[in-house]
């Protein structure tokens, strides 16, 4: 068996309130980086988590269950917690034995109260926190208002890192504002750099990719003080800046990232594992 350093370990609980995608995305997780070779469904009762016939019944998880990959020399264990409230201490004892925690938000439905109840647990054991929004491939998911639901309820530690670019409704690439790089996606969820979006699409989104670049910014500065004098000075942090001051900002409470992924198609998850591997902490951190 494989051995692993400490610091090479990350133990991750996925919470939310109950049909958000969390077995979805940690489907799509464990698909994106090799470690399964099919793409399971919930549907199809066919998932890697909800393998008890109760839940392939229900179509929901019941237990919390402990799936593991590999990335970047990482083993990254991902704990898949019950939404339903009648399994509310599965998601306790989940969050309460990972090093963070990230909880899923449907672009469809928004924040509902067992985001509350993920995000104030694991603020009461004091665990990093990320939001992941998902089922951005729902004809009626909107990332723009879920984005603002989401700073109005859990205020300015909210600080999105990964966001679509949207056009005549669809979603035609999609932003790391860490890499400041865009991306399309073909059928089997392959990345394909692009260009950034112009000013004119930029200003038909609902937000400007400017004004999140500057916000990111903005919240990394508030982690280090040289840093601080560095945002204010006018200068651009480098890329290590950012991706150093988010994780620091994630430890310390201040910094709440949010990403956007499609589980359906894989939009997003290869983004998203990237950042479990740069920003989420390990147990060596605590």
């Amino acid at each position: 068996m494989k051995k692993y350093d400490s610091t090479k370990i990350k133990n991750i609980s996925v919470a939310g309130h109950a049909g958000s995608g969390k077995t979805s995305l940690t489907e799509a997780l464990l698909f994106k980086s090799g470690t399964t070779d099919r793409l399971g469904k919930v549907a199809d009762g066919n998932t890697v988590s909800d393998y008890t016939a109760e839940e392939i019944k229900r179509k929901s998880s019941i237990y919390t269950s402990l799936a593991s990959l590999e990335k970047d020399e990482f083993k990254i264990n991902l704990l898949d917690t019950p939404g339903l409230f009648d399994y509310e201490s599965g998601m306790v004892e989940g969050i309460s034995a990972s090093g963070c925690v990230m909880i899923t938000v449907s672009g469809k439905s928004g924040v509902k109260v067992g985001t509350h109840k993920a995000y104030d647990y694991a603020v009461e054991h004091g665990k990093p926190r990320m939001f992941v929004v998902t089922k951005l491939d729902d004809d009626n998911a909107n990332f723009n208002n879920v984005l603002t639901e989401l700073k109005a309820e859990f205020g300015p530690t909210v600080c999105p890192v990964v966001v679509p670019v949207i056009a005549d409704r669809q979603i035609v690439s999609y932003v790391n504002l860490i890499e400041m790089k865009a991306y399309k996606y073909d059928e089997n969820g392959n990345a394909v750099e692009t260009e950034m979006p112009t000013s004119e699409v930029s200003d038909k989104m609902g937000y400007r990719i400017d004004g999140l670049i500057e916000a990111v910014s903005e919240a990394v500065a508030e982690t280090d003080e040289e840093l601080f004098e560095k945002f204010f000075s006018g200068e651009a942090f480098t890329q290590k800046e950012l991706i150093d001051g988010i994780h620091k900002g994630m430890n310390e409470g201040i910094i709440t990232p949010v990403t956007c992924v499609s589980s359906t198609t894989l939009a997003g998850i290869d983004m998203l594992l990237k950042e479990i591997s740069l920003l989420l902490p390990a147990p060596s951190d605590n």
